[in-house]
């Protein structure tokens, strides 16, 4: 009877993930996958199997395995199921998983400190003590509280604005690394508190430990957001100069528009005169030389004005080139996408492609493009490209031919996929390189 007692007073330390469980889906609430009804249930059937299997790990097992046991269950059990309701990237997903978990490991230091008050003959080993049980449970409920808005305001920006899968790759190991200094940070007998400046020292440390982790979140938060709005810049910059080209080439549109309804009325005055006086070999000559005059006017793909013009262009400067372009595009009218972030992704996708074809032998030169929806809210991209220069690629990166480092216009391409929370595939084979793009809009 003792031994039940005691494993269930083990097992309902367990309690305390249900703050943090609220926690993890305040800055991406949005993003869930159920209703809140049906996310909440599976929240308490989760926690519900988890406080059965952690009661067996207690009873079965010494204290010491049992908590290393139930951390790595309630990790692994928790955050698979977390990914698994909110339809973000996982990266971004398991820094706020750890991040909730550092907010545990820190209320777990608060708990020791009023342990070392309430009960200063008490040692580790100890199951957990009602009283300074509940005062935890009730400051990391507060405390969670309190850091609600600004987990929803900036912790939410950063997970939905800032795109660079390197640095969410490694900023995990920020909580990681606090929450394993909570757990090593921690008296293993509380009377040994008592003796010197033990206490006081173990209190500002806490303190320190506290500061620094708004300081580093802070800090983590203002460089992504300069990253973020010198990468919008450098986005709003390609689409300024894909404008002007556009312009210019719209401009050209219209002027050739002007002349030729200028010409047109005299003539049609010509051949009248060469049919009424039956000069048919001069009117034939005639038809033949003006239908050859005639350039190409713009055609429409699809009901966005901006994209048919970036298409035009583009298909206009391939045939100044020789290159021959197959475009297949099949999207409804009121498909949902800024018309800047789609034209800057056109543009560098179209005049990449178009600069590889422009170093092929002319009989070579041809772009494939196919733009189609395959659900409401899906935009699917190909294109590919015939080349003959190396690819040179450094850890995943795609360099430039034309100056050192990136390629700015995949790296352009690659930051409007990930702002849609898209999918991008490379590759380049058989001297062909294909682009696929999927559009979450």
């Amino acid at each position: 009877m003792e031994r039940l007692i005691a494993t269930a007073m083990y097992a309902r330390s367990t309690f305390i993930i249900i703050p943090l469980a609220f926690f993890c889906f305040i800055p991406v609430w949005q993003d869930a996958k159920s209703s809140p009804a049906r996310l909440a249930a599976k929240v308490a059937a989760a926690f519900a199997l988890m406080e059965t299997v952690m009661f067996l790990i207690y009873f079965l097992f010494s204290s010491v395995i049992a908590n290393i046991a139930s951390a790595v269950l309630c990790i692994v059990i928790f955050f698979y199921l977390y990914q698994k309701e909110i339809a973000l990237k996982r990266s971004h997903l398991w820094f706020i998983f750890m991040t909730a978990c550092m907010i545990g490991g820190f209320t777990y230091l608060f708990y020791h400190l009023v342990n070392i008050f309430f009960h200063p003959a008490a040692t580790v080993d100890d199951p957990a003590f009602t009283d300074t049980f509940f005062l935890q449970l009730a400051f990391e409920s507060l405390l969670i509280l309190i850091l609600a808005l600004p987990t929803r305001r900036y912790l939410g920006w950063l997970v939905h604005h800032f795109h660079e899968e390197k640095v969410w790759r490694v900023i995990w190991l920020i909580p990681a690394s606090f929450l394993a200094f909570s757990y090593i940070f921690i008296p293993y007998d509380n009377s040994v508190m008592f003796v010197g400046r033990f206490l006081e020292v173990y209190i500002i440390s806490i303190f320190i430990f506290f500061i620094l982790i708004l300081l580093i979140y802070g800090l983590f938060y203002k460089i992504a957001h300069s990253i973020t709005e010198n990468q919008k810049m450098t986005l709003k910059t390609a689409n300024l100069e894909i404008q002007a080209q556009q312009y210019h080439r719209l401009q050209s549109y219209m002027q050739e528009t002007s002349r030729l309804r200028h010409d047109f009325r005299h003539q049609l005055t010509v051949l009248a005169d060469m049919l009424k006086t039956r000069r048919y070999d001069e009117l034939e000559h005639y038809l033949t030389q003006s239908i050859g005059s005639f350039t190409d006017m713009p055609l429409k793909y699809c009901s966005s004005s901006a994209v048919n013009a970036i298409l035009n262009h583009y298909v206009s400067l391939c045939r100044e080139f020789g290159i021959e372009t197959r475009l297949n595009i099949r999207l409804k009218d009121d498909f949902s996408i800024e018309d800047m972030d789609f034209c800057v992704l056109l543009g560098n996708l179209l005049e990449n492609a178009m600069d590889a074809c422009k170093t092929l032998p002319e009989e070579m030169r041809e772009i494939t493009l196919k733009i189609g929806q395959t659900s409401e809210h899906v935009i699917a991209l190909y294109i590919s490209n015939p080349y003959e220069e190396p690819v040179s690629i450094k850890a995943g990166i795609f360099l430039s031919t034309k100056h050192e480092g990136e390629s700015q216009g995949l790296k352009s391409v690659r930051l409007i996929v990930e702002k849609y929370n898209g999918f991008l595939d490379i590759s380049h084979e058989n001297k062909l390189f294909e682009v696929k793009c999927l559009l979450n809009i």
